[in-house]
């Protein structure tokens, strides 16, 4: 039996704690719970050696046993089995037999809140969970850019972070709050909308739901102009041609996205509430899906479906949920207007229309939006991962590993899934080249694992330690 050991450091010195032998109880984070800790990063001075692993590669390669990993600096040195790996003289080993080490997970879709008492705890969140590197997709006041210097200047430990500026969006004729948004009506105010924020830095441009095609089309091709990608949250447009005019990502597979498009219907906007479920269901038997699948692919979209949000908003009439989220994990959970009034009774954005809807919302529409993540998967779409957190019941870090949970649930086995959270995540952002695969050059972002996450990919939670650009995460008494 494996006795797992964990070093916690605590002022100067180190405490050597056991841990439980069975995998299931992530003491990591249970350390967290217990001491009060806030999150430091530790400089290796000499090279590391991680030695008799199991590795996940995040390639879609089979887990390869007895491997020898070495770290110089921030970047992966040597890598490959343990009788063909000379270790360094000077290197620090550990020998990390029965564990398993894979990729830093990525996050496509964090949303941190304006209020700068919440940063640090939210990327400590992060850290813990093995969430190596998150996209911030439409940033909310002091929160994109900003942030993201804060963290590359080391005045806050965190994730590696990519940023959008604060959403675009169309501009109500109605009177409606700006929410947030950048407004727009017309494709030169798009330009200028985006030449503002490529010049304030941004790694992204978002383009949110009441933008119509042709606005949307003038902002990938602004931003093409300015060298960068677009994400997409839509709504008058739909999918099929978003991908059409050449944008990078789309989020929400079902919540607040144009789902119309998709249903199996000859007339969705007439159908009943039951009939229009049951077409969404039978959506991957239909044309429309198939032109859209043929779009995405063509057009190498990545897709992030957020199902956790979709099925809080979903499903979230009342507190029964709450368990699923561990929302007492979610730091400063009380900020005023951060997840709405009420959040505790039910979810601030579940909101069907009669009892009918409700029960066709449990019984038919979140099963198929699983069974649509899975034909979409089936069918060649690149697929990340990203959790929305910053919306109500998205607990920092814990909900990433719901999220995959949900694509386990969808039929996805563990390996592919462990792929999308990794490699393509990193190539959806542009920098597979530095991270995403566990590869000679590459930075050490690593997770070490209690227990196989190709066998069930809830064992991502045995988490016993964390590398972030080859540093080690430890925790760090208040």
């Amino acid at each position: 039996m494996i006795m797992n050991c964990l070093f916690v450091q605590i002022g100067q010195g180190l405490t050597r704690v056991k841990a439980y032998s069975q995998p299931s109880i992530n003491l990591y984070v249970l350390l967290v719970l217990i001491l009060g800790v806030s999150i430091n990063v530790v400089n290796a001075k000499e090279p590391l050696v991680l030695q008799n692993i199991t590795l996940i590669d995040g390639t879609g390669a089979p887990a390869k046993p007895n491997q020898t990993l070495i770290i110089e600096g921030r970047t992966i040195k040597q890598l490959g089995p343990v009788d063909q790996i000379q270790v360094p003289d000077q290197a620090t080993t550990i020998d990390l037999a029965g564990h398993y080490v894979m990729p830093g997970l990525v996050d496509l879709h964090v949303h941190f809140p304006e209020y700068v008492s919440v940063h640090q705890p939210m990327l400590n969140r992060l850290l813990e969970y093995g969430i190596t590197t998150v996209l911030n997709p439409g940033a909310r006041p002091g929160a994109g850019v900003e942030l993201r210097e804060q963290i590359s200047r080391g005045k806050l430990t965190g994730p590696r972070l990519l940023t959008a500026g604060a959403s675009i969006n169309l501009r109500p004729t109605d009177g409606r709050s700006a929410g947030g948004s950048v407004l727009v009506s017309t494709a030169d105010e798009m330009r200028e909308a985006i030449n503002a924020q490529a010049k304030a830095g941004v790694d992204f441009i978002k383009l949110y739901r009441r933008l119509p095609p042709d606005l949307v089309a003038a902002g990938v091709a602004a931003a093409e102009q300015s060298g960068l990608p677009v994400v997409g949250h839509m709504g008058e447009t739909t999918w099929t041609a978003a991908a059409n005019a050449g944008i990078n990502m789309l989020v929400h597979s079902g919540w607040g996205t144009p789902m119309d498009e998709i249903v199996n219907l000859a007339n969705p906007i007439e159908a009943t509430d039951a009939a229009w479920y049951r077409g969404y269901a039978d959506a991957p038997n239909g044309e429309r899906f198939a032109a859209q699948v043929a779009a995405l692919i063509k057009h190498e979209v990545t897709v992030v479906p957020t199902l956790s949000i979709t099925q809080a908003s979903g499903l979230g009439k009342d507190a029964s949920l709450l368990p699923q989220f561990k929302v007492h994990l979610a730091p400063d959970a009380e900020v005023d207007n951060w997840w709405g009034a009420g959040w505790r009774e039910r979810h601030p954005q579940y909101d069907p229309d009669s009892e009918e809807e409700a029960e066709l919302l449990a019984s038919i529409y979140f099963p198929a939006v699983l069974n649509i993540l899975k034909a979409h998967h089936d069918r060649g779409v690149r697929i990340g991962v990203g959790t929305d957190v910053g919306n109500a019941w998205m607990t920092p870090g814990f909900v990433y590993h719901h999220e995959l949970s949900l694509y386990q649930q969808a039929g996805i086995p563990p390996l592919e899934i462990l792929t999308m959270a990794t490699r393509n995540g990193a190539e959806a952002l542009g920098i597979l080249d530095q991270v995403g695969t566990i590869t000679v050059g590459k930075q050490a972002d690593l997770v070490v694992l209690a227990a196989d996450p190709t066998v069930d990919i809830n064992n991502t939670l045995t988490i016993q330690r964390v590398f972030l650009a080859g540093q080690e995460v430890v925790f760090q008494a208040k």
